[in-house]
């Protein structure tokens, strides 16, 4: 293994907290050469762990999470969902169970009313009562999203600016007028 890739391994490792070391090195085994982000094409990727249907209502529940907005697209144009199905596929039995059965869960609070309600209550639930396994996997959910869409490109680049280890002669400051 080259140290390049060792060291990004490392730095992935840090980003991706709780998903482990091997999950982190399948990253990077799927990013784009050259690139400090994650990157996937719809036309590409196959589907590791997770059904068309599964990936699509996971899709929605990301985009829920991280929406588009007029600075930046969301979680469904960073591709979350299958960087999601990347992560899960490397992980362990019981981490694949736990998402099969949450979003097996958030699908049938969802035919109650709404899936935003669901993600919602999940939401409450985590706060109110974490060691409920809506509400864990609704913590699982949401670090999956932040993890996802802050590796991607959209997230890197767009969303926080990153141009990547720049010289600057001197620091231009911040330009917000409530921080003048």
């Amino acid at each position: 293994m080259e140290r390049r890739t060792a060291l990004k391994i490392v730095a992935l490792s840090a980003l991706t907290k709780n998903l482990g070391t091997a999950q982190a090195a399948a990253m990077e085994h799927c990013a784009m050469p050259a690139s400090t982000a994650w990157s996937a094409s719809q036309d590409t990727y196959k589907l590791q762990f997770f059904t068309e249907a599964e990936n699509a209502l996971l899709d929605q529940l990301t985009e829920m999470i991280i929406p588009a907005d007029g600075h930046s697209p969301g979680a469904h144009a960073a591709r979350v969902s299958l960087f999601a199905d990347l992560m899960v596929a490397t992980g362990d039995e019981p981490a694949k169970s736990r998402w099969r059965k949450g979003l097996a869960r958030m699908q049938e609070e969802a035919k109650k009313s709404s899936l935003s309600d669901a993600l919602a209550q999940a939401a409450r639930l985590s706060e109110t009562t974490p060691s409920s396994a809506m509400g864990r996997f609704f913590v699982a959910l949401k670090q999956m999203t932040v993890n996802g869409y802050y590796t991607s490109e959209i997230g890197i680049h767009q969303e926080m600016g990153y141009i990547g280890n720049t010289y600057l002669s001197e620091f231009p400051g911040c330009d917000h007028p409530e921080h003048q």
